[in-house]
C-alpha cells in the first residue's frame, strides 16, 4: 500500500477546478496500489476493458512497483448480459469477475495484476483496503460501505443514455441524499434489451471511471499536473446535466440572472427592438417566477414567439432561456448547482408533457425537484417523489414523478412560487447484511 494518505487525494480532488495551476509536490516512498472495481457489469466490465489495456504499459506503470485491480461481484453472466456488457456467448455460466480477468490476461504482468473477486461488497471485512475504489453496482448497501470508509472513491451511476458520477470532493450530505434505500435496477430501461433499444449512459460512466482511475494514478506517483475529471452528471442526447456540489466551493456560477421586475415601460421597449435576449427581460422573467406571476412569463414568451425556460438551481440561483418558437430545452450552465428546484418553461398554446419533456424530465430525476409547463391560461406540473399517489407513467424514471390536474391561473393567482417543496422521502432504512454473498438482487450499472 502506497503512503499517500486519502486525506491528501481527497483534498487534491476537492481542489481542483481545471486550472494548470502547479499543486505541491510529493514524494511516494512506497509504490504498490490497490484499486477496488465493486459491480462487473455494464459500467464496470467496461471501465476495466478500457483502464487495463491503457496501464499495461508505459511510463505510469513503470513508476510504480505493483498495481493490484480487485473486482468484486457475485453475479454470472447470462445471455441477457451480451447486449450491454462486455462479455461473449462463450463467457455465459462464468462469473462476471472470472470473465474480466481471463479476458485481460494478455495485459497483465508482475507490475499489473487482476484479481477476482466472486462476491458482493456487504461490509467492510468484505474487500481488502484500497487506494481507489469505484462502484459500479447499484447497491445502497456497497456505495454506504465505500463512502464511510477511508478511501478514495468514485461512485458511477446510469440510466438510459445518463450517468452520474460522485466522487471523495462532492459534499458528503449530497452524497447521502443521492444514496436512499431502493430497488437495484439494471441500467437499462424496462424491455430495452428485448425491444432492441439498448442506451449507451453506461459507455459515458465507464469513460470517466477509467480516465478518474488514470488520472488519480499520475497523481499519485508524483504527476502533480494530473487532473481527474468533475463529478457531474451528464446525457448522450441532452450533454453536461450539472456539475455536483463540492465539499468545498470552488466552481462560481456564470451567467445567473438577478430577479428582478423592471417597469413595465422598460420591458415594452426592450421586447420591441426584438433583443430578446438582454439582460432587462432575463432580470424581468426571472422576476416574475420568483413572485409567481407565471401567466405574464407565458405572455412574454407568446410576444417573442419563442419558448421560455427558467431554471433555479440548489443555491437558489435564476438562470434564463429563451429558445426558438417550437422548443426550448433545459441547459443547465456550468457551475449550477444540483438537485436543482425548479425547471419552468412555456409551450406556444398549451401546457402538457410533450416527449421532449418527457424526456427531459426522466434524464433528470434524482437531480430535480420539481418541473411546471405553461400555457395560456394555465399550467401543469409533476414534483420528483419517492412514492407519487399517482405518476406520469407506470414504469421507469418517470414513475417517480406524480401525475397532476391542469390548474387555471385564474383559481391559483400569483401564489406558486419558486419555493422548494419538500420530497415525499421512505422512512425505512436497510440494514447491512453481514457476510459474502448476495442479499437479494443487486444490479450492475
Amino acid at each position: 500500500m502506497t503512503e499517500t494518505t486519502a486525506s491528501s487525494l481527497m483534498q487534491s480532488i476537492s481542489n481542483n477546478s481545471q486550472t494548470n495551476a502547479t499543486q505541491p509536490t510529493y514524494t511516494y516512498k512506497v509504490n504498490d496500489y490497490e484499486i477496488a472495481v465493486i459491480g462487473a457489469g455494464g459500467i464496470g466490465s467496461h471501465l476495466l476493458s478500457a483502464l487495463v489495456p491503457a496501464l499495461h504499459r508505459g511510463e505510469l506503470l513503470e513508476s510504480t512497483e505493483l498495481i493490484t485491480i480487485r473486482i468484486y461481484d457475485s453475479d454470472k453472466v447470462s445471455k441477457e448480459n451480451l447486449a450491454h456488457q462486455r462479455f461473449t456467448p462463450d463467457d455465459v455460466g462464468k462469473h462476471k469477475v472470472t470473465a474480466i480477468v481471463e479476458s485481460m490476461i494478455p495485459f497483465t504482468s508482475d507490475r499489473l495484476q487482476l484479481v477476482a473477486c466472486p462476491w458482493d461488497v456487504r461490509e467492510d471485512s468484505d474487500m481488502n483496503p484500497a487506494d481507489l475504489t469505484v462502484v459500479a453496482v447499484d447497491s445502497a448497501i456497497a456505495r454506504r460501505v465505500v463512502h464511510s470508509s477511508n478511501t478514495i472513491f468514485l461512485d458511477l451511476r446510469c440510466l438510459g443514455d445518463g450517468y452520474v458520477a460522485f466522487d471523495s470532493s462532492v459534499d458528503p450530505d449530497f452524497v447521502s441524499k443521492m444514496t436512499p434505500d431502493q430497488p437495484a435496477r439494471s441500467c437499462q430501461h424496462e424491455d430495452a434489451i428485448s425491444s432492441g433499444n439498448i442506451e449507451f449512459g453506461f459507455l459515458l460512466a465507464a469513460s470517466h471511471g477509467a480516465q478518474w482511475v488514470l488520472q488519480s494514478l499520475r497523481w499519485m506517483v508524483g504527476q502533480t499536473l494530473a487532473m481527474t475529471p468533475y463529478p457531474q452528471s451528464a446525457n448522450l442526447t441532452f450533454g453536461t446535466l450539472g456539475r455536483l456540489p463540492e465539499a468545498e466551493d470552488k466552481i462560481e456560477p456564470k451567467g445567473c440572472d438577478e430577479p428582478k421586475i423592471h417597469p413595465p415601460s422598460l420591458v415594452d421597449s426592450c421586447l420591441s427592438t426584438g433583443d430578446y435576449d438582454c439582460g432587462v427581460i432575463r432580470e424581468h422573467i426571472a422576476g416574475l417566477t420568483e413572485a409567481g406571476r407565471w401567466q405574464q412569463i407565458w405572455e412574454i414568451g407568446n410576444r417573442l414567439l419563442r419558448e421560455v425556460s427558467v431554471l433555479i438551481d440548489a443555491e437558489g440561483k435564476y438562470y434564463v432561456d429563451i429558445g426558438t418558437s417550437g422548443e426550448v430545452k433545459m441547459s443547465p450552465p456550468i457551475g449550477a448547482k444540483v438537485p436543482f428546484n425548479l425547471w419552468l418553461h412555456t409551450h406556444p398554446q398549451d401546457a402538457y408533457w410533450s416527449s421532449t419533456d418527457r424526456d427531459t424530465i426522466a434524464s433528470y430525476t434524482s437531480l430535480l425537484e420539481r418541473a411546471v409547463v405553461l400555457g395560456h391560461d394555465h399550467y401543469k406540473q409533476t414534483v420528483f417523489s419517492d412514492s407519487p399517489e399517482s405518476s406520469l407513467e407506470e414504469d421507469g424514471p418517470l414513475s417517480s414523478w406524480t401525475s397532476e390536474p391542469t390548474v387555471l391561473y385564474k383559481d391559483k393567482p400569483g401564489h406558486e412560487s419558486s419555493r422548494r417543496r419538500p420530497r415525499r422521502r421512505s422512512s425505512s432504512r436497510r440494514r447491512r447484511g453481514r457476510g459474502r454473498g448476495s442479499i437479494g438482487k443487486e444490479e450492475e450499472e
